[in-house]
């Protein structure tokens, strides 16, 4: 339905006319459904209209028109993935883009302070130049760096440098009824450096296992904690991604990929490595991640996998050592090869190659790989399962879940991704991801029904072996699958979106619905 004149009018006075638009060929390219979605559909329903705020108070204030109005409201920011999207009509969009500045880079206190349309790649170059970093999104610096709108914000760099949920300092949030909510420090003294207190903390509510994904309001200014950089101030890279000039290693730094004969073996190695804190980087990537993240073509890509399965023995771990002096250095190249040695660890040596390894060391430390990993022209990405506890109880939730995808894999109804499963380890070792990525061939519809049997037999696990609530848990349906075997959380989420949101104007088909 069109919005009727006097209301896009009052949005229109908000914004200005020139952001805000509810022309159906605008509209639409908002619509296209992504191929990251298992689904037959191209597109979803229409936003009434698209409005792109410039600060705080134009959002509060689309916000409190769309609760006068009887509208709802999505938000987002850089937009990777179906989570932006609007289930039903009576949608207004807020599309952040024009929200796109860093406010404060701390170097003292070690925090940076960003908007939603601020990207990782923009923040880690103006980091670096001041010797520090940032954890970057495994979904890639293309993304925002926005702690919340990061999702669960795991990276590359989550096995020396956290996550999300614990880099998020001070916040500012504008509630689904237009109140504007400053969180610890920047409460009380105006500073960013503490996102709880005084008094009780709201970062369950806001953030909670998973990111509410537009169904709670929006975040339009958060800090994080950011991290101590070893490397050089700038990378003196040429070339065009993936093929970056291959010759340059920063002083100090390593890479390897180390295969195991086994999960147990895996497992105890990746228990040491986070034991004696040497990791920079540490993901558990398959065959199939390592090799899209080198490959230009189809054609490549597909020898690239045949090439490097052939030569690993089983599941493997990529690391970057980066040491803070030479003796650093020495010594974590060192302990790095007796753990190596006692698990009976095999390196794939392309990796190390000097023709390859800079331009790998660059990929996964800026993150570019992350669409070409799960958007394989080879396959299309039909979903990915995982959530993050303690490494052993991940690797394990996820191995249950990769032997239901062989047996599918095997019938030819979804595509090998090498030596699956994907687990990583977090903060040396005091917490782990994992994932389990589902390739098939979308013109098949035996095939998205495997995807889909894959995520649900993936969801039976977590339940029925008590492996907690996985990141993928959004929707009613899936909440309510968890709740009854996890103290009936959604009894209290949907107290949290009823007591925040009484007009249920923050669209909820990503989070939860309120209690009838």
């Amino acid at each position: 339905m069109a919005l009727a004149k006097d209301i896009y009018k009052a949005f229109e006075e908000v914004v200005g006319p020139e952001n805000i638009a509810d022309d159906p060929a605008i509209l639409d390219s908002y619509a296209w459904r992504s191929g990251l979605v298992a689904k037959l559909d191209k597109f979803v329903p229409r936003f009434e209209a698209v409005t792109l705020p410039k600060d705080t108070t134009e959002v509060q204030a689309i916000i409190r028109l769309c609760n006068k109005c009887g509208l709802q409201f999505k938000a987002s920011s850089t937009g990777w993935g179906p989570y932006c999207d609007p289930t039903g009509p009576g949608v207004i969009k807020l599309d952040l883009r024009r929200m796109n500045r860093i406010i404060e880079i701390n170097e003292k206190n070690m925090y940076a302070v960003v908007e939603p349309y601020v990207i990782y790649a923009q923040l880690q170059a103006e980091l670096m130049k001041r010797g520090l970093n940032t954890n970057i999104t495994g979904a890639g610096s293309n993304c925002s760096a926005l702690p919340l709108a990061a999702h669960s914000n795991l990276g590359h760099l989550s096995v020396s440098g956290s996550y999300g949920e614990r880099n998020q300092l001070a916040l500012e949030w504008v509630t689904p009824d237009g109140e504007i909510v400053r969180t610890g420090s920047l409460a009380v003294m105006g500073e960013w450096f503490c996102g709880d207190g005084p008094g009780p903390s709201l970062r369950g509510v806001i953030r909670g296992n998973t990111m509410p994904l537009g169904g709670l309001g929006v975040y339009t200014r958060a800090a994080q904690k950011i991290y101590h950089w070893p490397g050089p101030s700038t990378f003196p890279i040429e070339g065009v991604s993936p093929h970056y000039k291959p010759s340059y290693i920063p002083s100090g730094f390593m890479i390897r990929y180390i295969s195991f004969p086994s999960q147990e073996a895996l497992r105890e190695a990746v228990r040491q490595v986070g034991e004696s804190e040497i990791a920079f980087i540490l993901m558990g990537f398959n065959m199939a991640m390592m090799a899209s993240n080198i490959a230009t073509n189809n054609n490549e890509d597909a020898e690239y996998l045949r090439e490097y399965t052939d030569l690993v023995q089983g599941p493997g771990f990529m690391i970057i050592i980066a040491g803070n002096s030479p003796g650093d250095f020495a010594y974590k190249k060192k302990v790095l090869e007796i753990i190596a040695n006692e698990t009976n660890g095999k390196a794939l040596e392309p990796v190390e190659d000097p023709e390859n390894a800079g331009g790998f060391i660059w990929r996964f430390i800026r993150v570019t790989g992350s669409i070409r990993e799960t958007c394989r022209a080879t396959g299309v990405f039909g979903g990915e399962v995982g959530g993050t506890d303690v490494f052993n109880l991940m690797s394990k939730f996820i191995e249950k879940g990769s032997k239901v995808k062989e047996g599918f894999i095997q019938k030819g109804l979804l595509l090998a991704d090498g030596t699956d499963p994907f687990v990583q380890s977090i903060e040396h070792g005091h917490c782990g991801h994992g994932e389990l990525l589902i390739r098939y061939v979308p013109s098949n519809p035996a095939a998205v029904q495997a995807s889909f049997e894959v995520f649900m037999a993936a969801n039976r696990a977590a339940v029925e072996g008590h492996y907690g609530v996985p990141h993928h848990v959004w929707s009613d349906a899936v909440c309510d699958m968890y709740g009854p075997d996890t103290s009936n959380y959604t009894k209290w989420m949907r107290k949290v979106k009823k007591t925040f949101d009484p007009e249920n104007a923050s669209e909820p088909s990503h989070y939860i619905t309120a209690e009838k």
